[in-house]
């Protein structure tokens, strides 16, 4: 035995006695006759205790403990959970009371007997320990509860020195740490009732296997809540709060189930159950029914990116939080209930549609995202990998293909021609309607010239590009050129704008690049990196993700109304009451009929261009409009589309190198062809928008035709058509040329016509002119007189020609009809 230091060794605990005496006076439990004989003799250091008591904090502070965030579908069914401890607070009368005098029976058979401090116990200890007998203890659950939470703050604020002092047992130090808790629990006990401090210490217990509180244990060892607890499950449990690693029944069955029945003998000795309970819950074996509660969206399924992607958004944006710790804090220990947009029916479908098209396991990825028109609700997120850390494994990674860089996602993927609705939505909305014909040669070599951008021509080399599908050469309506996807032609439409304004209709619905490239300055915004104006980019060579084409076409969809992806519908806190969420914002960015017009166009990419034949037999006949994508060599294949309740884009490719899929085995076979959008990211989408509509009883609805209300068709040379005025009256004709944009001059002289009546208009000076320039129109004069016949006449002489009509530009030559095979191996930058 080390020998005892000689100055005083007695004196700290007679002070931290003398202090025990001021908690006795504070907390009311302590007679005279419990005093010690060395406090009460001893009026000086009674009045020390007092001070030393006195200058104790005796408030605990924030008791909110760490609670774990439930991420639910959108039929509120668990997702996933994402915490630092596992635990779900529940009040008293959810725990079942067969758990409640379990507790009480093994740890504080008093506790609602006497107050926060058990003086008779905590002297017999003192004493016994003191004087160098064995260990005692004699906390009140009030005190163990104190403790506790001392513990759970110091974690959270990860305060090692605390966490340790809050369970020092040895020497003054111990006796300060019990001194400290003593006046706490007078103060708990001020504030919350007997049945809240039980509820409070059980919630914040320790049961192992990262297990806290005993709701989460209940589910965790039994998979039950705990109301439903029975009493061989609750003395387990209550049994476990000792000592949990010792009396952990999954390592050590044997040891809890010898401490299980301890519990029980207790309980039957203080009466809270009879013999023949006693003896039944004794006789029965340990019949544990785990169910691990997975950390994070391991736990998901099919659903782990999207929840991946949740957890991104909570961490990302303000309405969780000022900074990114408080906004992590929150979402790991604030116990919140996150309930999402994702539908299961149709996460289902897609993740079967997407593993279907490219199987899983292959070089070959393949990503699908589904947008709600006219809410931004995400319904579905999938992609052909398992969820997993593990990525030296082929097909397992946490990148998420369907979103950017900073939401999980990678760099994004050249889109190839879905990205030209973006450019006839700008095409229209500069006044041009789908009728316009335009330039459309098999291949073209511009200089960047003939590129403008924020009103300034590009400068640089040259810009060669290629058709991919179409042979058509010559020219054709944008009408046409849009269903064929023909990228000469979209080329003529794009030197005629601005890419700057293209850049911002496609940026208005929601499309930017996935990640920064070298030429991007860091912004703080790290979902609006700009698109590059280069002369390529109407062929879709900046890399967006499947998410942000999905949403923008979902505003076509929606009649330009375009409302940012959303995957959260509700949050609430740990006390039930709704908190802030991010918006979805919906904003009319496009006129009507515009968004109307390009649904027009791209429902013929449906019926008879690009996509025909894509949905035959699966969309049982809802109408569709659709968009295909290929990049150069098919590096990158898309498929965009949307029925009027539902958008998707699939996108297929590779994600860390930029190899071509054609010659590529997929799913075993090894295609001969080329491999367009419509090859294998078109069946994929018709495999979920179909069945998915179906199985959500979808209604057959119908879009809306656009009209060509205040557009204006042009031609080749970018002329406006000059809309045809004959038989009208002069004032009809004057008010539709006028409305067309035209100036208009009535001609002194009036022609002579046989269809014609006397008065209207006879005849048009141009069938195509430059926008204000002046249409002279002629009057009718009526039929030419006949001459009278004579005798001698054999024949009547031939008519007098009519005034020919002049006009400002060439005929049109209409393209012939196009192949009924694709063409394989013709070079092109971007495509369809």
């Amino acid at each position: 035995m080390a020998p005892r230091s000689p100055q005083h060794p007695r004196r700290p605990v007679f002070r931290l006695l003398a202090a025990f005496a001021a908690v006795s006076a504070a907390g009311g439990v302590l007679s005279a006759g419990l005093v010690v004989p060395a406090v009460a003799a001893t009026g000086g250091l009674t009045s020390e205790g007092v001070d030393i008591f006195n200058e104790l904090p005796g408030d605990l502070g924030d008791q909110t403990l760490s609670e774990a965030t439930t991420i639910l579908w959108s039929d509120n069914t668990v997702m996933a959970k994402v915490y630092d401890q596992n635990r779900t607070v529940i009040g008293f009368d959810q725990i079942a009371p067969v758990m409640r005098d379990a507790i009480i029976s093994i740890e504080d058979s008093r506790f609602y007997d006497h107050g926060a401090v058990d003086m008779k116990g905590i002297v017999r200890a003192l004493v016994s320990n003191a004087g160098g007998g064995s260990t005692q203890g004699a906390s009140t659950l009030t005190q163990q509860y104190v403790k506790n939470v001392l513990i759970q703050q110091a974690v959270e604020n990860e305060d090692a020195e605390a966490a340790a002092a809050a369970v020092e047992a040895d020497g003054v130090e111990g006796y300060a740490r019990k001194l400290r808790e003593m006046k706490l629990a007078v103060g708990v006990e001020k504030e919350m009732s007997k049945d809240e401090i039980l509820a409070g210490y059980l919630n914040v217990s320790y049961f192992q296997n990262n297990v806290y509180g005993i709701e989460a244990a209940a589910q965790y060892y039994f998979s039950k809540s705990a109301a439903d607890l029975t009493l061989p499950e609750s003395a387990l449990l209550a049994g476990m709060v000792q000592n949990p690693a010792a009396y952990n029944p999954v390592k050590y069955p044997d040891a809890s189930v010898q401490r299980r029945n301890v519990v029980l003998n207790r309980m039957l000795e203080l009466g809270k159950i009879d013999q023949a309970t006693h003896d039944q819950a004794v006789a029965t074996p340990l019949q544990l029914n785990t169910n691990p509660s997975r950390q994070g969206c391991l736990s998901a399924g099919t659903a782990a990116y999207f929840c991946d992607y949740v957890v991104h958004v909570v961490e990302s944006d303000p309405a969780f939080g000022a900074t990114v710790e408080d906004r992590r804090k929150l979402l790991r220990s604030g116990g919140l209930q996150i309930r999402t947009t994702l539908d299961p029916t149709v996460q289902n479908i897609t993740q079967a549609s997407v593993n279907e098209g490219v199987n899983p396991g292959q070089a070959v990825r393949a990503a699908a995202s589904v947008v709600q028109p006219g809410t931004g609700n995400i319904l579905a997120m999938a992609q052909n990998t398992t969820y997993s850390p593990d990525d030296e494994q082929v097909g397992y990674t946490t990148m998420n293909y369907n979103v950017g860089r900073a939401m999980g996602g990678g760099g994004g993927f050249q889109q190839g021609s879905t990205f030209k609705p973006f450019t006839l939505a700008t095409w229209l909305k500069s006044g041009k309607s789908l009728d316009s014909v335009v330039a459309s040669p098999s291949q073209g070599n511009d200089p960047f010239s003939a590129f403008t951008a924020c009103g300034q021509k590009l400068k640089g080399g040259r810009y060669p590009y290629f058709n991919s599908e179409s042979r058509s050469s010559g020219s054709m309506t944008v009408r046409r050129a849009t269903a064929q996807s023909v990228n000469t032609a979209y080329m003529s439409m794009e030197k005629q704008l601005d890419l700057c304004d293209i850049a911002n209709t496609a940026q208005s619905l929601g499309v930017y690049k996935a990640a920064p490239t070298p030429a991007d300055t860091i912004k703080t915004n790290p979902d609006t990196y700009e698109l590059d104006k280069i002369p390529s980019m109407t062929l879709g060579t900046n890399l967006v993700t499947p998410l942000a084409v999905a949403g923008a076409y979902a505003a076509f969809a929606a009649e330009g109304n375009f409302c940012k992806p959303t995957a959260i519908t509700e949050v609430l806190d740990s006390e039930g009451q709704p908190m802030p969420i991010p918006s979805a914002d919906c904003q009319q960015v496009l006129d009507v009929n515009v968004a109307r017009n390009v649904t027009e166009a791209l429902r013929e990419g449906w019926t008879s261009g690009t996509a025909r034949g894509v949905g035959k037999g699966v969309l049982n006949g809802r109408q569709v409009a659709s968009k295909t994508g290929t990049t150069n060599d098919s590096t990158d294949t898309w498929f965009a589309a949307y029925t009027p309740q539902m958008s998707s884009a699939v996108w297929v490719g590779h994600e860390s190198v930029v190899k071509s899929l054609n010659r590529e085995r997929i799913n075993g076979v090894r295609r001969g062809g080329r491999i367009y959008g419509a090859t294998i990211a078109g069946p994929i989408w018709a495999g979920i928008v179909g069945p998915a509509s179906d199985a959500l009883n979808l209604p057959k609805a119908t879009f809306t035709d656009g009209t060509n209300d205040g557009l204006r068709t042009t031609t080749a040379d970018g002329r406006i058509k000059v809309p045809s005025v004959v038989g009208r009256s002069v004032s009809s004709a004057t008010a539709a040329l006028e409305e067309a944009g035209f100036d208009v001059a009535v001609a002194s002289g009036r022609v002579a016509s046989e269809s014609v009546d006397e008065g209207l208009v006879a005849a048009q000076s141009a069938r195509s002119a430059a926008p204000g320039a002046t249409i002279t129109i002629t009057r009718s004069s009526g039929p030419a007189p006949k001459p009278k016949p004579t005798q001698t006449q054999t024949q009547e002489p031939e008519p007098e020609p009519e005034p020919s009509q002049t006009s400002d530009s060439p005929g049109l030559q209409l393209p012939t009809e196009l192949p009924t095979e694709l063409p394989t191996e013709l070079p092109s930058l971007g495509g369809n």
